[in-house]
C-alpha cells in the first residue's frame, strides 16, 4: 500500500507536467506569399475553422517578398507563445537553406517549431494550348530535343519547387531548358497561355482553372501517383521515368521554444479540422493532397528535403533573386 500511494504522484506528474494551453489573445498565420496563391487559399480556410475550435479570432497576414524569407523571419522573431503561425513551404523550410548560401536571417530548424504537414500539392509538367502541338510526353521530348535552341521554362522564382523541379526534368531526359524566373506563378502562367513559354511545372491547384480551359494541358504528373482531379494524365514513372517526382507542401509552424501545450493542442486541433470532411473536401476540389501528421513527421520531411533540394541547388548553380 505504500509503494502504491509513493508511486501516484509519479503516475500523475505527467499530466501536472503538460497543462492544457488555451490561447489568450487572437492568434495570426503569417502566409510569406502574396494573397490570393494557394498558401494564402489554405491559410484562410484554416483560420475560419480555427477560430471557433481555440475560442479566439485567427487572423491571416500576407508578408510576401525574397522567396518566402520575409514572412518566414518575422515568425522566427515573434514571441515564443504559440500565439504566431507560419504557413511554411518546402522553399522556406528548406530549399532556402542552401538557395540564400549563409545569409538567411533565420534558421529554419532552430528557429521554427512544427505543427504539422496541411498538404501536398503535385506538380506536372505543363504546356500552353500554341506548343507543343502533340501532347504527349514523347512528342514534347522530341521537340525539345530537335530544336538548336533551348526552350525556355517559367517558375514562380529562382530555387522556387517550379524552377528545381525543371532543372530536374532537363537533366533526368537528357533536353535542353532555359529557367526564366518570375514574381509569382501568375505572370509565368500568363506567358505560357500567350506562347512565349514552351513549358512549365506547376502545381495542379495553380493551374486547376486553366487544365479545365483548355488553356493549359497537363502532359504527365510528377507524383508517385495519379492525381484524382487528373485520372487521365499518367505520371512521369509510367512512362518510363521513376523517381522523377516533385511537389509543393505546406505545413504550419510556430516559434521555437513556444509551449509543448500550445504545440500539442495546435496540432490536434488542426489535424481535426484538415480531417473534417468539410474542409478536406474543399481543399481536395482545388488540387490539394491533405496530409495532417505529427510535429516529428513535419520535421523529418523538413531535414529530408533540405538535404535533397540542396544537392539540385547546387547542381542547377542556381542563388536567390
Amino acid at each position: 500500500m505504500l509503494a502504491t500511494f509513493l508511486a501516484a504522484p509519479a503516475l500523475a506528474s505527467p499530466a501536472l507536467a503538460q497543462p492544457a494551453w488555451t490561447p489568450s489573445r487572437p492568434l495570426r498565420i503569417v502566409v510569406p506569399f502574396p494573397a490570393g496563391g494557394s498558401f494564402d487559399v489554405q491559410a484562410r480556410l484554416l483560420a475560419e475553422g480555427l477560430a471557433p475550435a481555440l475560442g479566439q479570432p485567427v487572423v491571416v497576414e500576407n508578408r510576401p517578398g525574397a522567396g518566402g524569407t520575409i514572412g518566414a523571419a518575422e515568425v522566427a522573431h515573434a514571441a515564443p507563445d504559440g500565439h504566431t503561425l507560419l504557413m511554411g513551404s518546402n522553399g522556406t523550410q528548406a530549399a532556402n537553406v542552401t538557395l540564400y548560401q549563409g545569409r538567411l536571417p533565420y534558421d529554419p530548424a532552430r528557429d521554427h517549431a512544427p505543427i504539422t504537414l496541411v498538404t501536398v500539392q503535385p506538380q506536372i509538367v505543363a504546356v500552353g494550348e500554341a506548343w507543343p502541338a502533340e501532347r504527349s510526353l514523347a512528342g514534347l521530348l522530341t521537340a525539345l530535343k530537335a530544336r538548336s535552341e533551348p526552350q525556355p521554362f517559367g517558375s514562380s522564382g529562382n530555387g522556387s519547387p517550379t524552377h528545381l523541379a525543371g532543372e530536374m526534368f532537363g537533366r533526368a531526359l537528357g533536353v535542353a531548358l532555359t529557367h526564366v524566373p518570375y514574381r509569382g506563378q501568375g505572370p509565368a502562367l500568363n506567358d505560357l497561355i500567350g506562347g512565349r513559354l514552351g513549358l512549365m511545372f506547376p502545381s495542379v491547384a495553380d493551374v486547376l482553372g486553366q487544365l479545365r480551359a483548355g488553356r493549359v494541358f497537363a502532359l504527365a504528373a510528377m507524383s508517385d501517383h495519379r492525381l484524382a482531379l487528373l485520372p487521365d494524365v499518367p505520371t512521369l514513372a509510367e512512362l518510363g521515368h521513376p523517381g522523377l517526382t516533385s511537389s509543393i507542401w505546406a505545413g504550419l509552424y510556430t516559434r521555437a521554444g513556444s509551449p509543448p501545450a500550445a504545440i500539442a493542442r495546435l496540432n490536434a486541433d488542426i489535424t481535426a479540422l484538415l480531417n473534417a470532411p468539410a474542409l478536406r473536401t474543399r481543399l481536395e476540389a482545388q488540387g490539394f493532397e491533405v496530409l495532417p501528421g505529427t510535429p516529428q513527421a513535419l520535421a523529418a520531411r523538413q531535414a529530408a528535403e533540405t538535404t535533397r533540394l540542396g544537392e539540385i541547388i547546387r547542381a542547377s548553380g542556381a542563388t536567390a533573386d
